[in-house]
């Protein structure tokens, strides 16, 4: 818990995701349609993750795939950060041909150790405690994940050279690696198979279960509203919004997860007691606006900002923590690795594709500009739009398909959380009035 709560998130909130990455390819010379590529190429480890399952199944030995993979790409990121060091300013385009490569390069190694580390976790951590452990892991890694954004942030604010994109690249590589090196103390739990299943039988055999199936289509749909958004919405803040690295950071990554933080121990709880998809209706519903809220801003919303920043946080807590439950839910035991690593592939697939598409649209709208109102509609507005249209369709035809045979309505699992939330709320301002 403490490997990835700590080390792990600064590595994945700094080199990853946010404002860092999305500043360094566009200083690099990254059009939108690049940085859509870019966006697909994190996503593009479904190759991994295809090759991970296909190993632990023929293998059974998780902790050492899981070590070997993630001690090579953690430091890739020192790479990524001496690329202009390395390459001169006149071979612009070999440059973004090199972060392209460095950054799928990561993906797959990456998505090697994804499936072996969950499949290896399903071992070591009880079932009885597994939401609520999964909750603490998350409440830590987003707290960590926060610090790292503002601080990351006011870093570039400060000073965006090419050198100080380098510094923050090189020490994300080693917090990464020291998040891997933990995993040695763990017990390996290794099981190997009596019969080592062909690779296209490891592909096919989660398809074929009609339930999972259904988890699947979400998935793949999941993976397209979201990912057609991809680096477009930090980008949306940085450029548009003009909020600067460190409000970008604070506004879409750092209050989020703050939330996100504050919540995760919650929704472990309403998870035992009402299910996985009461909770991820509820997520998604609250998730439909979110692309066109946060992109009607500028750089004195800040009003409008924080509400949507809160209703984010609201939508990461409840969707993280109730699906990778409810894949672990859903994975049989002896088969998790394989089924694990469908879904891996599914959301890689897809996932990659989706930026890309929105780097499309955004390349083919660029300079576009209708007046609504006296607000300015662009390029990346027509990409957040055909994110909200997903997103209700993710809602109405996949989410209320999920399987869970014993979950409680989303209506109970709302009226819960008023009465109780209500009653909190009700006795701190009895008490306020006694005073």
């Amino acid at each position: 818990m403490v490997s990835w709560g700590v080390f792990g998130s600064y590595w994945w909130n700094t080199a990853v995701v946010g404002a860092p990455y999305t500043a360094y390819a566009r200083k690099l010379g990254a059009s939108p349609l690049v940085l859509g590529v870019l966006s697909g190429a994190i996503l593009l480890g479904v190759v991994g993750q295809v090759i991970s399952s296909y190993l632990v199944e023929r293998t059974g030995r998780r902790k050492a795939i899981l070590l070997t993979a993630l001690l090579l790409q953690r430091p890739l990121w020192t790479l990524v950060g001496a690329l202009p060091f390395l390459i001169p300013p006149h071979l612009a385009q070999w440059r973004l041909a090199g972060l392209f490569a460095l950054t799928f390069t990561s993906s797959v190694l990456g998505g090697i150790g994804g499936p072996a580390w969950t499949s290896w976790m399903a071992y070591v951590i009880p079932e009885r405690i597994r939401a609520q452990f999964l909750a603490a892991r998350y409440q830590l890694a987003t707290i960590t994940g926060m610090l790292s954004a503002l601080l990351v942030g006011k870093i570039l604010d400060w000073n965006d050279s090419f050198t100080s994109f380098l510094v923050l690249f090189v020490v994300a590589g080693v917090m990464g690696t020291i998040d891997i090196l933990m995993f040695i103390f763990v017990p390996a739990h290794d099981h190997k198979p009596e019969q080592a299943p062909a690779l296209a039988g490891v592909l096919a055999i989660p398809w074929r279960d009609r339930l999972f199936r259904r988890y699947l289509y979400y998935t793949a749909m999941s993976a397209a509203t979201y990912g057609i958004v991809g680096q477009f919405g930090m980008l949306y803040l940085l450029e548009y919004a003009r909020l600067g690295k460190l409000l970008s950071n604070w506004y879409g990554l750092t209050l989020p997860l703050l939330v996100a933080a504050l919540l995760g121990p919650a929704c472990g709880r309403y998870i035992a007691r009402f299910g996985n998809r009461p909770m991820l209706i509820v997520g998604t519903i609250l998730a439909l606006p979110l692309p066109i809220t946060y992109n009607i801003t500028g750089p004195h919303s800040h009003i409008l900002l924080t509400a949507t920043a809160l209703t984010a946080g609201v939508v990461t807590a409840i969707v993280g923590v109730a699906e990778i439950n409810m894949m672990f839910a859903l994975t049989p035991e002896e088969k998790r690795s394989t089924y694990l690593a469908a879904v891996s592939a599914t959301a890689g697939l897809v996932g990659a594709a989706a930026p890309m598409v929105g780097g499309i649209i955004a390349q083919a709208l660029s300079g576009w500009v209708w007046v609504v109102w006296d607000f300015p509609v662009r390029n990346l507005h027509a990409v957040f739009a055909v994110a909200v249209l997903l997103r209700i369709l993710h809602v109405v035809f996949f989410v209320p398909r999920l399987p869970e045979t014993h979950a409680r309505s989303p209506r109970e699992l709302v009226a819960e959380v008023i009465r109780s939330h209500g009653e909190v709320v009700a006795g701190a301002a009895r008490r306020i009035r006694g005073r």
